[in-house]
């Protein structure tokens, strides 16, 4: 459960950019043996920290039954992070990025998880408030296109939308596959990784077409690798692969990157593309 304990304890939302973001909290109170229910509704417009739930009153337990936020943008992502605070103290409790559309859910009986913009769960970040479960299969489905056209070649971007959140100490097996298409036969792409700083251990291999009978091959210890974009691609039916095992040193984020080879010439991360993992310890 969230328990909101004194007149100064609060729940705050810190928002990264200036987007749309819609938060509903429902929660009860208990005073002596009264219970009283109550709701509150936050509309976010802007990058600012943002009291989601407010104190109660004195001699009054406040306790957060859910909480909702949801990033109504047609197209741009926000971070989003949830903190508690004691008037004196403020802590963490989660910080996640929110593509167009997803939502932050928080219930007590399940801890938190997200939901892609067709309101299908995209991540369980938590089972009831510990880490994911060891073994346990976590899916992510990339719920639209992600467009690199970058006007300066081989610049790679994120595949926003397709990522996960990893704690520092645990380890992590990992599985990308992604469609994507080119504009042209002559524009190649490169495909990594990134995440939190100074991994203890980092192993990847990335596998992406080069022509309709032949592919490249790289092997990683680091982000962002390779360095270089390949040189051709299928307009259609190229496919992605990047699989390997991570424990970061630092909370975080792991994501999907890519870079088109040529500038201004699109390579596209197809909706639909998926990925996979695991906590293993």
């Amino acid at each position: 459960m969230l328990l909101l304990a004194s007149t100064a304890d609060l729940l705050r939302i810190v928002t990264s950019a200036a987007v749309t973001v819609d938060v509903h909290a429902s929660w009860v109170d208990l005073n002596g043996s009264t219970v009283t229910p109550g709701r509150t509704n936050t509309a976010i417009s802007t990058a600012a920290t943002t009291t989601v739930v407010g104190s109660p009153a004195s001699s009054t337990f406040r306790t957060v039954k859910s909480l909702t936020v949801r990033n109504r943008h047609a197209t741009t992502a926000q971070d989003v992070t949830l903190n508690h605070t004691d008037g004196t103290t403020s802590v963490e409790l989660i910080k996640v990025t929110l593509a167009a559309g997803e939502c932050l859910h928080y219930h007590e009986a399940a801890g938190f998880w997200v939901s892609d913009a067709f309101g299908r769960v995209k991540t369980n970040i938590n089972n009831n408030g510990s880490g994911a479960a060891v073994s346990a299969l976590n899916l992510v489905v990339l719920a639209s296109d992600v467009v690199n056209n970058n006007g300066t070649a081989n610049t790679i971007a994120d595949v926003t939308g397709l990522s996960f959140s990893v704690t520092a100490g645990e380890t992590y097996h990992f599985e990308f596959l992604i469609p994507y298409t080119a504009a042209a036969t002559t524009t190649g792409s490169r495909w990594s990784i990134s995440g939190p700083g100074s991994p203890t251990l980092l192993n990847y291999t990335s596998q992406y077409t080069l022509t309709a009978t032949s592919m490249t091959t790289n092997y990683a210890t680091a982000y962002d690798i390779p360095a270089a974009s390949n040189a051709t691609s299928l307009t259609a039916g190229n496919v992605a692969w990047i699989a390997g095992i991570i424990k970061p040193s630092a909370n975080g984020t792991v994501i999907a990157r890519f870079a088109s080879e040529v500038a201004s010439s699109a390579i596209t991360a197809k909706a639909g593309a998926l990925l996979k993992w695991y906590r293993t310890l």
